[in-house]
Parts: C-alpha cells; structure tokens; sequence
C-alpha cells in the first residue's frame, strides 16, 4: 500500500463522523488563527523598521565613543571623592581617562597602526537656519552629516560623494520642487546659518540627491563631512571646538572578523563600538521578543486543541476496534495502522491550519486597508500586517506537528491491539 493511499484512506476516515472532525479542526484553527496573525503583525512591523532604518547604510563603518563610568554601589546620600578630568600636560595627544571627550588628533593616534582603520570621522553637531534656491522663498532646515563610508538611499540622485554636497529629505525636496523633485539634482542652495558670535553666514553646496523617507531621514538634510567640520568650526566658541563625543571610523574591510577584533581592540582601550547591522539587530530582536510573547497565546490555544486531537482519535480506535482487528487479521501491520491514525492527526491539524491561516490573511488584507485610509498620515508606508511564506509554512509545520505528537499515543493503542480480541470486541 503506498503512501498516498494511506492518506487517502485517513482522510477518508476523518470524515466519518463530520461533526466531530469539525468540532476538533475548529479547536486547531483558532491557535493557528492566532499564530498567523501574530506572525504576521511581527513580520510587518519589522518591513516597517526595515524600510525606516535602513535608508542610511555603511557595513564598513564602526560607531564609537568612550564608555560610560559604571555607577558603584555607594549610597546616593554618601560623599564621594571628586574626580578632575585632566589632560596629560606632558603628552596632549594622549586621551584622558577620567574624560568623555576626545579631540580628533587624540583619535587619530589612538588608531595609528591599526590598517584595518582607513578614516576617522567626529561627529560633528551643527545647525542652519534657512535654506534658498532664488534668494527669495527660504524654507528652514535641520541639519546633519554624513559620515565617511556611509551612504544614503535615495529617490532622486544619489549619495553624497564630494566636498560641497548636499542630500535633501524629501519633504522639503518636493516643497522646493513642486513635487518635480528630479529637477534639483544639480542645482546649488544657499544654506544659511549662524556662528557662535550669532552672525549669519552662508554657504553654497550642490544638491546631489534627494533621500528615501526614513526615521533618521524624515527631516534631516545631510551634508558632507568637509562642509559639517567648517560649519561646526565656525558655530563653537575657540575654546569649545576641537573635542567631540562620539566618532565613527570607517574600515578598510567589512567581514565579521575584522569587526570584532576592532571592537575588541577598542574596548581595551575603554571604548566601545558598535555597527548599524548591531543597532538594527537590537531593534529586531525587541520585535522577536515579541513575537514570542504573542505566540505563547497562540500555542496555548494549540495544546488544549492537540487533547481534542486525542479524545477525537481514542474515540475512532474504540469505535473502530474490530475494523483495526479485521485489517490486522488480513496481513496490515503495525506500522501500518500506527501511520493511518498518525495521518489523521496530522491531517486534522493541516486542515485546521490551512482554514486559520487563509482566514488570517484575509482578515489581515482587510485590516490593512482600513489602516491605509485612516492612520496613512502617521504611519506612512506601514503595512499592519505582512505574511510572507516562510511565517506561513512554520504555522503549517508547527501546527501539524503538534497535532501528530497528540496522534502518537491513540495511534500506538491502535496499532497495539490484538486482532483476535477485536474482533470479538463488542
């Protein structure tokens, strides 16, 4: 007998007593109901973050900044013994240990014979006031860098690749524009901003691209490192300009080994450093944690649903006694029998995850329309709920083998029983 007969013949079976197979396949498409809309909740807000994160990439870049002091255990009210950030007066290139800041020459030497380092960047902090195109409509603008060795997705033109450039957010793109948006690649715009004795200067840099809609690209406009370090300069006080927070390095190759031993190299140093793919990874595994909370209701609601699997299979092999022991007597064997009870579990729970999963993604679709119309304005481009066929098939695989351990203890019983005391079973 092959294979595919013996799932005929079970499923067959299954439909026996129709009311009793429904009632139990309801049970299964309720978790896997559950299971699918979790699934697919998760799946959409991680395309969301996906979409949101991912305009600003650079795989060989590295962000770092001085550890955080840990705090001890002394008690808030107790005296503590006051620490003077110093610089060594003798050797002003080393970096203090007591300070957060650091000055890029100080960077610079820290990094010296590393070759996995090629470029060193600080973060530079600036701000504008306007920008122009005629000279006459000025809209305001915020402004940022971008460092060495990343680059932007764009929608018009393309990454920031000179000196002098700028890449603007599309908001403001469009407004500049009139929505044609592909005309100002090219042109030059007055950025205006003001130094730190609050007197207005102006620059002119040449717009390169347009970026792609993103958290960190929504209303920021980015320009090169060159430009960043001369506004910067002139918006710091002397004393002020020179030390910065945070810095990122761009590397000379982006593999994981090379990566991590720089991180290990820096943390000797009392630095640590992490890469965009290690701040995505926390953001995703904050969605992955959630996904398991919710699924735990869906697998609750899966395990009562496998002790109907059970009671529905104990009542077919007691209902079925003399049938098994008929079959027994003309040559099926054990394994046999044990198969076609252990396919009608499975298949109680396919049939059950197929109707939750199709349901799922129906009530799904239907939400996410509803989402379109009446959240379009704050959620832009967020998709409720997204099913994608690898979160589909785990539900399937998932479900079904669940309700095959369910079908493993009746399907034992039945291929256990002896053929002459079933037959003589009333």
């Amino acid at each position: 007998m092959k294979f595919w007969d013996l799932i005929k013949i079970a499923n067959r079976n299954l439909f026996r007593n129709k009311l009793r197979t429904l009632l139990t396949v309801a049970a299964i498409f309720v978790g896997s109901f559950t299971l699918t809309m979790t699934n697919g909740i998760g799946d959409g807000l991680r395309s969301y973050v996906e979409s949101q994160v991912k305009n600003i990439e650079g795989d060989g870049v590295v962000f770092v900044r001085r550890k955080m002091e840990k705090k001890d255990d002394t008690p808030r009210d107790a005296p503590r013994e006051y620490k003077e950030e110093t610089q060594t007066p003798s050797n002003p290139d080393e970096i203090d240990p007591t300070a957060q800041l650091a000055t890029l020459e100080q960077m610079q030497n820290l990094v010296a014979g590393w070759p996995e380092v090629k470029t060193v960047t600080p973060r530079y902090g600036i701000d504008a006031e306007y920008i122009t195109l005629d000279g006459v409509k000025k809209y305001n603008i915020d402004l940022g860098m971008i460092s060495q060795g990343l680059k932007q997705k764009t929608e018009a033109g393309k990454t920031i690749s000179g000196e002098s450039q700028l890449v603007l957010p599309l908001g403001l793109a469009k407004g500049l524009s009139n929505d044609n948006i592909e005309s100002l690649i090219g042109k030059y715009a007055t950025i205006a901003y003001k130094d730190h004795n609050k007197t207005l200067k102006t620059t002119n840099l040449q717009i390169v691209g347009v970026a792609t809609k993103g958290f960190m690209t929504l209303m920021t406009s980015f320009v090169d490192t060159r430009t960043a370090a001369m506004i910067h300069a002139d918006q710091r006080a002397p004393g002020d300009a020179g030390k910065f927070f945070d810095f990122t390095f761009q590397l000379a190759s982006s593999d994981t080994a090379t990566v991590e031993a720089l991180k290990k190299k820096l943390d000797e140093k009392n630095f640590t450093a992490e890469t965009i793919a290690d701040r995505d990874k926390r953001t995703y595994d904050a969605i992955g944690i959630f996904k398991i909370g919710m699924s735990l209701v869906a697998f609750i609601a899966l395990l009562a649903a496998s002790f109907g699997i059970i009671n529905t299979l104990v009542i077919a092999v007691l209902e079925r006694t003399k049938e098994i022991g008929l079959q027994k007597a003309l040559g099926m064997g054990r394994g046999k029998i044990f198969a076609i009870f252990s396919l009608e579990s499975v298949l109680i729970g396919f049939w059950g995850a197929m109707l939750g999963t199709v349901v799922g993604i129906i009530v799904g679709m239907i939400a996410n329309q509803v989402l379109i119309k009446v959240y379009s304005a704050s959620f832009e481009g967020y998709t409720l709920f997204v099913f994608t066929i690898p979160s589909i098939l785990m539900v399937l695989f998932l479900v079904c083998t669940i309700a095959f351990i369910a079908g493993v203890l009746p399907a034992i019983r039945a291929s256990r029983l002896n053929p002459i005391e079933s037959l003589r079973y009333e």
